[in-house]
Parts: C-alpha cells; sequence; structure tokens
C-alpha cells in the first residue's frame, strides 16, 4: 500500500471546501524559507489554476492519460485568488462537492509564464 503525506486532510462532501496554501521557496541551503522573503511572488504569472483529479491507485496508473478535473479553479476565471506573496485561494460552495464519490483525490496547482504551463503542488486530498 503506498504511503503519503495528506496536508490538506479530508474535506466533507456537504460542506464547503477552502483550498488555503502558502507558497514558499527554499533558502540558499536547500530547506523551507519560512521568513517573508520565502514566499513564492506568482505577479509574473498570467494564470494559476487549481485542478482535482481523482487519485490513481497506484502511482503512475492510469498510464498516458490522467483524468479529467472534477473540480476546477483559475485566476482567469475569477474562481481561484492570489494574494501576493505566496498565498493561493479557492472556495468551493457548499454542495458543489455531492458529485463526488467519496475517496482521494489529488489537489493540483499549475502556473503559466508566457508560453509555458508547469504543475508545482500536487498532495492528495481526502473527500469523505
Amino acid at each position: 500500500m503506498p504511503s503519503f503525506m495528506n496536508t490538506l486532510g479530508a474535506v466533507s462532501r456537504q460542506a464547503q471546501w477552502r483550498f488555503r496554501h502558502v507558497f514558499r521557496s527554499a533558502d540558499e541551503r536547500g530547506r523551507l524559507d519560512v521568513t517573508d522573503a520565502g514566499l513564492i511572488d506568482f505577479s509574473a504569472c498570467s494564470e494559476v489554476a487549481l485542478q482535482v483529479t481523482p487519485r490513481a491507485p497506484h502511482r503512475g496508473c492510469w498510464g498516458r492519460q490522467e483524468p479529467a478535473p472534477v473540480l476546477a479553479a483559475s485566476l482567469v476565471g475569477g474562481s481561484l485568488v492570489v494574494s501576493n506573496p505566496g498565498i493561493v485561494e479557492a472556495v468551493f460552495p457548499a454542495g458543489s462537492l455531492l458529485c463526488l464519490e467519496p475517496g482521494l483525490y489529488d489537489a493540483r496547482v499549475f502556473v503559466t509564464i508566457g508560453p509555458e504551463t508547469e504543475e508545482i503542488f500536487c498532495e492528495p486530498v481526502e473527500i469523505a
């Protein structure tokens, strides 16, 4: 059985879910910089997006085709907020998770700068 750190915890399907994460960089020694200077500046991003997808039973199990997002929020769409520096937040209102099956999902954050989009965060969240 794979192990993981569920840093996002469990979310009730019947409740509001507020995704809020503080993004920090590493210092010159490679350690997490917990000072204000370590907060990541998202001002150069043309898009920041959160996608929630079903979690594969085993890493890499989906093969070449990733599952489609079951929840999404984006800066451009107005459903995600970036509080510079470092904070990304999205709110899914009560009732919006009722259509999801209970289980593990991946919460992924993508940023777009110029023509490139990269995933910068992927953590499991339990929808209960």
